[in-house]
């Protein structure tokens, strides 16, 4: 029986030694992030340091993945975010406002990463300042590209699926095209 590409990548089981770095490395780097963020009385920006932490440790492969798309898209998220608000106030339309803006310039500055999404619309949602760039944002993403290349290094990284079947990074970009 044939599976096509699409389903076979859902049905495939990872590896013992990719689970175990994917376990080791989320682990870790989330610890450290709540850790963080309690200290620090934000906590609204766990779920966009998550959603980063499973594109990174889950998915090393992808694009979406390297140290310039998590990085620069979550920078760039938050600093449109933290403009916003100062321009617009805290809104629902200044919300979308947000998170449409850092979508477009993550597209142009060929640094999408869908986390940063949730960023811009904590920046705005919860009236931040220019602050919130460095910490918690740079600081917790740092610390999540700093854990994941500590576990890449020390762990023979076993990927999960064939190349041949994971197909993300040839889709063309619109932008690129």
């Amino acid at each position: 029986m044939i599976i096509p590409k699409r389903v076979y990548c859902i049905v495939n089981k990872p590896k013992p030694g990719y689970l175990m770095a994917v376990i080791s490395g989320s682990f870790l780097g989330i610890s450290l992030i709540t850790y963080l963020g309690f200290r620090y009385e934000m906590a609204l920006i766990f779920p966009s340091l998550a959603s980063s932490a499973v594109v990174l440790f889950a998915f090393p492969q992808v694009s979406l993945s390297t140290v310039k798309n998590v990085l620069g898209g979550q920078l760039i998220s938050a600093l449109v975010g933290v403009t916003v608000y100062r321009l617009l106030g805290s809104s629902w339309w200044s919300i979308s406002i947000a998170v449409t803006l850092a979508v477009v310039l993550m597209m142009l500055t060929d640094t999408l990463h869908p986390p940063g999404g949730a960023t811009a619309f904590v920046a705005v949602l919860s009236n931040q300042t220019y602050a919130f760039v460095v910490k918690p944002v740079f600081l917790g993403v740092g610390l999540l590209i700093f854990v994941a290349l500590v576990v890449q290094f020390f762990t023979p990284l076993i990927y999960a699926f064939k190349k041949n079947t994971v197909q993300h990074d040839k889709i063309k970009s619109p932008v690129n095209s």
